[in-house]
Order: structure tokens, then sequence, then C-alpha cells
């Protein structure tokens, strides 16, 4: 078992952006074909959390379509998915062109109810800016035109590190199921757009695990968490905010799902991993950006870390958790990544 305290010297923060998943693919998984025109004939495996993909050759075909093939919802998913030789490269195709085309704009929000479906859409295409309905229905209805089924799905969403372990008041956000080869994935563009790095979308969010995607989305509908037995609202409500880092660093699915805690002097978190890992906390009052770096102490065991630390006085506040890949070598600068934020209470 080890002991030891982390006391950063230099530390950079990344909360809201990062970095896109890049899949290697074994030999002989794709084919590679020429159609008419030149756009590539696309055969990939299914998605699975055991199969590693490069969507490359899709991703470079959708961001490249020219603008002759937008001029509507029937032309721009015709171009899209013209070289596609299963469902999920259609599924993709259409996430890699929306995702680097539209952009999340709050400004376009009028809270008013739309005529049609396909009217928003059509209205999406155009303009290019829109809120999280928009980009669920524009996926919609670009795939609906190549034989692809896919939902939209109204929930509530944990944004805001203050709301760990708060309820979240009201249904604020909407994303997509699609429906591949006879099973339901989730996805959530806007996300994936909004916490885009160095242009290229967070591929968390397309075809995430069930498991990982409750952390943050609830849907009104029960069956759309496409876990059994399903959630309650009230367990939600509990959890902390658990950033996609958390995920793709390794930690265990089984994230903590206690998001308020009360403490005295101090507190301590288990988490899972089978990776080393190290860590760094800081604090600081809801709703105020201004954080403070608080000592923590990590004992390992195997695949198990308990972090213990405190907050400075008492009172509410938010504790924010990071870690990063632990390293052989010396470094100048420590980059780590959030993966999640508590709501803590002393007194």
């Amino acid at each position: 078992m080890r002991n030891y305290i982390i006391r950063p010297l230099m530390a950079l923060f990344i909360f809201f952006f990062s970095t896109a998943f890049t899949f290697p693919i074994p030999a002989g998984s794709i084919g590679y074909g020429m159609l008419a025109g030149g756009a590539r004939d696309w055969e990939i495996p299914r998605p699975s959390k055991f199969v590693e993909i490069d969507y490359s050759t899709i991703d470079s075909y959708a961001k490249s379509a020219p603008e002759s093939a937008a001029r509507n919802l029937n032309t721009l998913s015709d171009y899209l998915t013209a070289p596609a030789r299963s469902e999920l490269a259609k599924a993709r195709s259409v996430y890699a062109w929306i995702t680097s085309h539209v952009k999340y704009d709050m400004s376009t929000f009028s809270g008013r109810t739309y005529s049609s479906e396909v009217d928003y859409a059509s209205k999406v295409l155009r303009t290019r800016r829109t809120v999280c309905t928009g980009f669920s229905l524009l996926y919609k209805h670009l795939l609906k035109r190549a034989g692809i089924e896919a939902v939209t799905i109204k929930g509530y969403a944990r944004t805001n590190d203050n709301e760990a372990g708060q309820p979240i008041q009201r249904v604020d956000h909407e994303w997509n199921a699609v429906k591949l080869d006879g099973d339901w994935y989730l996805l959530d563009l806007a996300w994936a757009q909004t916490t885009a790095c160095n242009g290229e979308p967070n591929d968390f969010y397309f075809l995430t695990e069930p498991s990982a995607f409750i952390a943050n989305h609830f849907p009104t509908d029960p069956r759309w968490q496409l876990l059994s037995p399903a959630l309650r609202k009230a367990q939600f409500d509990q959890f902390p905010k658990v950033y996609d880092a958390y995920f793709r660093l390794g930690f265990d699915r089984n994230f903590p799902k206690a998001g308020l805690i009360r403490t005295g002097d101090a507190l301590t978190l288990t988490l899972h991993n089978d990776s080393d890992v190290e860590f760094m906390c800081s604090v600081g009052r809801p709703g105020n950006g201004q954080l403070t770096n608080v000592p923590v102490t990590v004992r390992q065991s195997d695949d198990t870390y308990q972090l213990t630390t405190s907050v400075p006085r008492s009172g509410n506040w938010t504790l924010y958790l990071f870690a990063k890949p632990k390293s052989a070598k010396r470094e100048r600068l420590k980059s780590y990544e959030g993966i999640a934020s508590f709501t803590v209470v002393k007194g």
C-alpha cells in the first residue's frame, strides 16, 4: 500500500475541453473501394466498447462536403450516406458533418414551439446555429432519409459544478438515440460540439455507454436510459457532476453516487482504476470561479484509490477533483483533467 501527498507546483486545469477519441483499427477490419465521383465505399465493424474504430476516413468525407450538397435535408442526407455500406457508417457521417458545421448558439433559443420537426431541422441547416433541440432534430431527420431510425430524447442534464448532489429542477436538454443493426445507442451532438478540442468533436458523446451517459443525462422516459433496472430521478439527483475524462482515464463505471458530502475536518473518496493515476483537488465557493488548491492524501491498494482531503472553513463548497496518468518521467508542467465535482457542506 502506498501513501503520498500531491502538491503540484504547476497544473493545467482542463474541465470543459477534452480530447476526442482516436481509435486504431485492426488490419482487415475495413474494406475500401471507390464509388462514382471518388467517394469511398465504407465498411466498418459494429460499435462496441471492445472494438476500437478509426473514423478518420468517414469524418474527412463528411467534413469536406461541398455546400452544394447542403441545399436541403434530402440532398445532404444523400451525399453524406451515399458511400456507406453499414448503418454505423451512415450514423457517423451525419454526426461528423453536424458537429463540424453547426455551432451551439444560445441566442437562437426563443422558447417557442416549432411548426414541425422538419421545419426546425431545415432552419438549422440554413443558419448553422442552434441549441440542443436543433442538433437532435437535424440528426434525426438526416438519418430518417437514409432509412436509419433515430429518436430525440428530452430530459434533465447536469451541466454545472454547483449542481453536484442537487436536484435538477427542470427538463432542459435534448439528445438522441439511434438504432444500428437492431441495437439502440445514445449520443449527444450538442455536448460533442460544445466540448470540442482543437476543432475535433468530443467523441465521448458518440455512442456512449449507457452506464456512463446516465451520469449527466436523465430522460423523462425511463426506457431511454437503456439500463436495466432503470434508475429513479431521486437517484440521479444525488449524483456528483461527472466529466467524460473520468471514464476516458479508465475509472470504474460505478462512479461515486453521492454528490453531496457533509463533513467535518476531513473527507474521503474511494475510486477504482486499473491504471496508475495521480490526483489533485481544488475547492471554491459555489458559483465562484476562484479556486484554491487543497492537499490530498492518496492511498492505493491494487485498483482502489482512497483520497482524503478537506475544505478550509465551514460552509458550502464545491470540491473539484482532477486526475492524470502517472508518468515515470519528471514533468515540468503537469496537465490534469477534471473528472468530477462534489458539493461539500462543512459545519
